[in-house]
C-alpha cells in the first residue's frame, strides 16, 4: 500500500469489528409480511417476526455470493449463508465500514469451490487503511453523492424499461392471460440452457484471463460492464463456456425481484464467460428473438412465477435449471417478435447517451473508491 496521510492507520479487520455467523430459519418462519428482513448471502431473501441483531449493521455474504456487502437499516435476521458485524471496535462509522468492506473485495479471499466460502478468520486477517473520523465523514459524503447519481441513472433506466414493457403488452398481450392465444412451449423446447463456470473445476494451469460476468453485472434488461473481473479459463475449454451475441443471462437467485432477472449479452466483451450462479439461455432463432424472450422473462407475470417456484422448493429466493427449463413461453409469430426487437433497438439508440452517462458515473465511483481508501483523496486535498 502506498504512503498514507498522517493519522491513518493500517489495521486488520479483526481489530476493527466483531463478527458473527447468521443462523438458519425454518421455512415456516419466513414470510412476506414479517416485521424484520432476513438477509442471505446476496441481500434480503424474505421477512420474519424475530431479529438476530437489533441495530443497523453490515452483512457479508459467506456462502455462494461470498463477499457481497449489504447495509441494514435496523433490526434484522441473518441466514447461515451470511456473516454480520455484531460490534464495531474503535473510531469507525458504520457507513464508512460499509464502503470499506466493499472496497476490500472480500470475494477474492473466498475458497475457489463450486460454492465459494468466506470464513470469519479470513476476513479478520485482511489489513485495511483506517483514517480519522473526520476523514471518514468526508469520504462517506463524497461516495454517497456519487451513488445518488448512480441511483438516478438507474431510475431513468427503469423508466425506459417500463415504457418497453408497456409496448410489449400492447403487442403481445399480458402473458398471464394470453388474450391473443399464442401457442406456448416449455423453454427447453426453444433454447439451449447451460450453467456457468464453477471455479474449482474450471481453473487449470496454463490458462488465460477472460472477462467473467457475475450476478453483480446482470440487471433486468441490461448488463453493467463497468466493473468486470477476469478469471483464468483454458483455451481448450473456452468454446463450451464462451458467450455469444444474443445469449441471455438469467440469475439463479437473490432478492425477490432478482430471481430470474434476465439480460442479454450483445458481444461487448471478447471471450467472455459467466458465473455458475447465472444461467445461459441460447435461443433457437427460428422460434424466438432474444430481445422478445428477455422482456418476456422480465415481465411481472414470469417474475412472480420464478418467485413462487423458488419458495415452493427451497424456501429461499433461488431457482434451479430444471425449473427454468420448464417455464412456459408464449410464441408469437417470429415476424412480430422482430418488429418488437426493432422498437427496442430504436429506444436503445435514443437511450445510448443515458447509458454512457451511467457507465461514466460507475467508473467515477470505482475510481473514487480506489483513491479514497488508499488515502489519495486526502493527500490531494492537503496539497
Amino acid at each position: 500500500m502506498s504512503t498514507l496521510p498522517d493519522r491513518w492507520q493500517i489495521k486488520p479487520l479483526g481489530e476493527i469489528v466483531k463478527l458473527k455467523h447468521g443462523k438458519s430459519l425454518s421455512k415456516a418462519d419466513v414470510s412476506e409480511i414479517g416485521e424484520f428482513p432476513v438477509y442471505g448471502a446476496n441481500g434480503i431473501i424474505g421477512r420474519t417476526s424475530k431479529h438476530l441483531h437489533d441495530k443497523p449493521t453490515v452483512v457479508i455474504g459467506r456462502v455462494g455470493a461470498s463477499g457481497q456487502i449489504h447495509l441494514t437499516a435496523g433490526p434484522a435476521w441473518f441466514s447461515d449463508n451470511s456473516i454480520y458485524v455484531s460490534e464495531i471496535l474503535g473510531d469507525i462509522s458504520l457507513d464508512f465500514l460499509y464502503y470499506l468492506l466493499r472496497f476490500a473485495n472480500l470475494l477474492q479471499f473466498a475458497t475457489k469451490t463450486s460454492q465459494p466460502l468466506l470464513t470469519q478468520s479470513t476476513i479478520r486477517k485482511q489489513a485495511v487503511a483506517l483514517p480519522p473520523l473526520e476523514s471518514q465523514k468526508r469520504i462517506v459524503a463524497l461516495l454517497k453523492r456519487t451513488e445518488m447519481l448512480r441511483e438516478k441513472r438507474e431510475q431513468a433506466n427503469q423508466l425506459t424499461s417500463k415504457i418497453i414493457q408497456s409496448v410489449f403488452v400492447k403487442m403481445f398481450g399480458n402473458p398471464a392471460t394470453n388474450p391473443k392465444r399464442w401457442p406456448s412451449h416449455e423453454l427447453l423446447e426453444l433454447a439451449e440452457l447451460r450453467g456457468g463456470i464453477q471455479l474449482s473445476k474450471e481453473r487449470r494451469p496454463k490458462s488465460f484471463p477472460r472477462p467473467y460476468l457475475t450476478i453483480r453485472n446482470v440487471y433486468a434488461g441490461r448488463l453493467d460492464l463497468s466493473d468486470v473481473r477476469n478469471i483464468e479459463v483454458p483455451d481448450e475449454q473456452l468454446e463450451r463456456w464462451i458467450l455469444k451475441p444474443g445469449d441471455l443471462l438469467v440469475l439463479e437467485g437473490g432478492d425477490r425481484d432478482d430471481v430470474g432477472r434476465t439480460a442479454m449479452f450483445r458481444g461487448e466483451l471478447k471471450n467472455c464467460v459467466h458465473q455458475n450462479h447465472v444461467f445461459r439461455v441460447r435461443v433457437n432463432l427460428n422460434l424466438l428473438v432474444p430481445e422478445y424472450l428477455m422482456h418476456y422473462l422480465n415481465s411481472d407475470h414470469i417474475k412472480s412465477q420464478f418467485f413462487m417456484l423458488a419458495k415452493a422448493t427451497t424456501g429461499i429466493n433461488s431457482i434451479n435449471m430444471t425449473q427454468l427449463k420448464s417455464v412456459g413461453v408464449l410464441c408469437p409469430p417470429i415476424a412480430i417478435q422482430k418488429d418488437f426487437a426493432r422498437f427496442v433497438e430504436h429506444v436503445g439508440l435514443l437511450n445510448s447517451r443515458q447509458i454512457q452517462s451511467a457507465t461514466e458515473i460507475n467508473q467515477l465511483f470505482h475510481s473514487l473508491m480506489h483513491k479514497a481508501f488508499r488515502g489519495e483523496l486526502a493527500m490531494t486535498a492537503a496539497s
